[in-house]
Protein backbone atom coordinates (compact mmCIF):
# COMPACT_ATOMS: atom_id res chain seq x y z
CA UNK A 1 0.00 0.00 0.00
CA UNK A 2 1.71 3.19 -0.93
CA UNK A 3 1.21 6.44 1.15
CA UNK A 4 2.21 9.14 -1.24
CA UNK A 5 0.69 12.07 0.74
CA UNK A 6 2.32 10.68 4.17
CA UNK A 7 4.17 13.62 5.88
CA UNK A 8 4.66 12.62 9.48
CA UNK A 9 7.48 11.56 11.48
CA UNK A 10 8.97 8.17 11.28
CA UNK A 11 11.21 5.98 13.99
CA UNK A 12 14.07 3.71 13.16
CA UNK A 13 15.20 2.31 16.61
CA UNK A 14 19.36 0.97 16.41
CA UNK A 15 21.84 -0.38 18.93
CA UNK A 16 24.39 0.83 16.68
CA UNK A 17 25.08 5.05 16.65
CA UNK A 18 25.45 6.25 13.63
CA UNK A 19 27.68 9.36 12.76
CA UNK A 20 27.26 9.85 8.94
CA UNK A 21 23.73 11.23 9.47
CA UNK A 22 22.25 8.62 6.86
CA UNK A 23 20.54 5.09 7.48
CA UNK A 24 21.48 2.95 5.24
CA UNK A 25 19.07 0.13 3.50
CA UNK A 26 20.19 -3.02 4.17
CA UNK A 27 18.32 -6.32 2.67
CA UNK A 28 15.70 -7.57 5.29
CA UNK A 29 11.90 -9.62 4.65
CA UNK A 30 8.60 -7.90 4.60
CA UNK A 31 5.99 -10.07 5.53
CA UNK A 32 4.01 -9.33 2.84
CA UNK A 33 6.86 -10.06 0.21
CA UNK A 34 8.23 -13.74 -0.48
CA UNK A 35 11.63 -12.60 -1.20
CA UNK A 36 14.28 -10.22 0.97
CA UNK A 37 14.85 -6.60 -0.10
CA UNK A 38 17.09 -3.85 0.89
CA UNK A 39 15.48 -1.15 2.96
CA UNK A 40 15.14 0.87 5.90
CA UNK A 41 12.68 -0.03 8.21
CA UNK A 42 10.76 2.19 10.19
CA UNK A 43 7.42 2.61 13.11
CA UNK A 44 5.01 5.80 13.39
CA UNK A 45 5.63 4.38 17.12
CA UNK A 46 8.60 5.68 18.95
CA UNK A 47 7.77 3.51 21.56
CA UNK A 48 8.03 0.07 19.62
CA UNK A 49 11.29 1.57 17.93
CA UNK A 50 12.85 2.11 21.23
CA UNK A 51 11.68 -1.74 22.44
CA UNK A 52 13.09 -2.82 18.93
CA UNK A 53 16.64 -1.42 19.66
CA UNK A 54 16.52 -2.03 23.90
CA UNK A 55 15.95 -5.43 22.23
CA UNK A 56 18.45 -6.06 19.99
CA UNK A 57 20.71 -4.79 22.64
CA UNK A 58 19.66 -6.73 25.63
CA UNK A 59 19.29 -10.36 23.76
CA UNK A 60 20.49 -13.18 21.64
CA UNK A 61 18.82 -15.63 19.35
CA UNK A 62 14.57 -15.19 19.31
CA UNK A 63 13.53 -11.78 19.97
CA UNK A 64 10.09 -10.44 20.12
CA UNK A 65 8.70 -7.49 20.72
CA UNK A 66 5.57 -9.04 22.06
CA UNK A 67 3.78 -6.19 24.14
CA UNK A 68 3.91 -2.57 23.89
CA UNK A 69 6.13 -2.76 27.31
CA UNK A 70 8.08 -5.89 27.07
CA UNK A 71 10.33 -7.56 24.88
CA UNK A 72 10.68 -11.74 25.13
CA UNK A 73 14.30 -12.69 24.61
CA UNK A 74 15.83 -15.90 24.25
CA UNK A 75 19.02 -15.35 25.88
CA UNK A 76 20.49 -12.35 27.81
CA UNK A 77 23.59 -10.77 26.77
CA UNK A 78 25.76 -10.60 29.33
CA UNK A 79 27.74 -7.33 27.82
CA UNK A 80 24.61 -5.41 26.89
CA UNK A 81 25.56 -2.00 25.48
CA UNK A 82 25.08 0.95 27.58
CA UNK A 83 23.20 3.21 24.58
CA UNK A 84 20.65 2.74 22.40
CA UNK A 85 19.24 4.89 19.45
CA UNK A 86 15.94 5.71 18.21
CA UNK A 87 15.99 7.98 14.85
CA UNK A 88 13.64 10.24 13.87
CA UNK A 89 13.04 10.18 10.17
CA UNK A 90 10.60 12.19 7.36
CA UNK A 91 8.25 10.06 5.96
CA UNK A 92 8.88 10.95 2.20
CA UNK A 93 9.37 7.63 0.56
CA UNK A 94 8.19 5.22 2.62
CA UNK A 95 5.74 2.50 1.78
CA UNK A 96 3.42 1.12 4.42
CA UNK A 97 3.97 -2.58 4.74
CA UNK A 98 0.66 -5.16 5.74
CA UNK A 99 1.51 -4.96 9.56
CA UNK A 100 1.60 -1.10 9.84
CA UNK A 101 5.41 -0.81 9.39
CA UNK A 102 6.96 1.57 6.69
CA UNK A 103 9.93 0.60 4.80
CA UNK A 104 11.85 2.76 2.11
CA UNK A 105 14.06 1.31 -0.81
CA UNK A 106 16.54 3.91 -0.66
CA UNK A 107 18.80 5.49 1.79
CA UNK A 108 16.95 7.88 4.61
CA UNK A 109 18.54 11.48 6.09
CA UNK A 110 18.13 10.98 10.11
CA UNK A 111 16.68 14.08 11.19
CA UNK A 112 16.95 13.85 14.94
CA UNK A 113 18.71 11.72 17.17
CA UNK A 114 17.14 9.96 20.44
CA UNK A 115 19.59 8.44 22.13
CA UNK A 116 18.44 5.93 24.85
CA UNK A 117 19.79 4.69 28.58
CA UNK A 118 18.83 0.63 28.30
CA UNK A 119 19.63 0.01 32.01
CA UNK A 120 17.73 2.57 32.86
CA UNK A 121 14.53 1.94 30.94
CA UNK A 122 14.86 -1.13 32.06
CA UNK A 123 14.86 -0.11 35.71
CA UNK A 124 12.45 2.44 35.36
CA UNK A 125 10.37 -0.58 34.16
CA UNK A 126 9.66 1.42 30.80
CA UNK A 127 10.88 -1.89 29.25
CA UNK A 128 9.85 -5.02 30.99
CA UNK A 129 12.71 -7.92 29.36
CA UNK A 130 11.83 -11.52 29.56
CA UNK A 131 14.15 -13.78 29.13
CA UNK A 132 13.52 -17.85 28.14
CA UNK A 133 13.84 -19.73 31.53
CA UNK A 134 15.18 -23.23 29.90
CA UNK A 135 17.39 -21.77 27.17
CA UNK A 136 19.63 -24.17 27.02
CA UNK A 137 17.23 -26.81 26.19
CA UNK A 138 15.94 -25.35 23.37
CA UNK A 139 19.06 -24.19 21.21
CA UNK A 140 17.88 -24.97 17.55
CA UNK A 141 14.22 -24.18 18.02
CA UNK A 142 12.32 -22.30 14.76
CA UNK A 143 10.34 -19.49 14.04
CA UNK A 144 6.87 -20.93 14.60
CA UNK A 145 7.93 -22.57 17.78
CA UNK A 146 9.28 -19.46 19.45
CA UNK A 147 6.20 -18.19 18.86
CA UNK A 148 4.72 -20.90 20.93
CA UNK A 149 6.85 -20.40 23.48
CA UNK A 150 6.38 -16.50 23.67
CA UNK A 151 2.49 -17.56 24.16
CA UNK A 152 2.71 -18.85 27.04
CA UNK A 153 4.37 -16.56 29.14
CA UNK A 154 5.47 -19.30 32.32
CA UNK A 155 8.23 -20.06 29.84
CA UNK A 156 9.86 -16.74 30.60
CA UNK A 157 10.94 -14.68 33.41
CA UNK A 158 11.40 -10.87 34.08
CA UNK A 159 15.08 -9.82 33.95
CA UNK A 160 15.47 -7.82 37.06
CA UNK A 161 19.30 -6.60 37.45
CA UNK A 162 20.35 -5.27 40.83
CA UNK A 163 22.16 -2.49 40.92
CA UNK A 164 25.30 -3.38 39.36
CA UNK A 165 22.91 -4.39 36.35
CA UNK A 166 23.28 -7.95 36.77
CA UNK A 167 20.59 -10.51 36.38
CA UNK A 168 21.72 -12.36 39.43
CA UNK A 169 19.05 -15.54 38.76
CA UNK A 170 19.94 -15.83 35.14
CA UNK A 171 23.64 -15.92 35.83
CA UNK A 172 23.30 -18.25 38.21
CA UNK A 173 21.69 -20.52 35.94
CA UNK A 174 23.90 -20.05 32.96
CA UNK A 175 26.86 -20.70 35.72
CA UNK A 176 24.78 -24.16 36.61
CA UNK A 177 24.21 -24.80 33.44
CA UNK A 178 27.66 -24.49 31.62
CA UNK A 179 29.02 -26.40 34.96
CA UNK A 180 26.54 -29.42 34.09
CA UNK A 181 28.42 -29.36 30.41
CA UNK A 182 31.61 -30.24 31.48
Amino acid sequence: MMNKNLHKTLYHGSGIKITDGVIHAKPAHINHMQTEVTAVFATSDFIHAKNYAIMRLVGNGWLTPYERDGVYIQELNPNIPPKAYVYELDSIGFKQDTDGNYYCLTDKRINKVIEIDVMQEITNGNIKIYVLKDKFNTPNISGGEWHEFVKDKNNFELYKPDSNGVNLSVLTKMLKSKSNIV
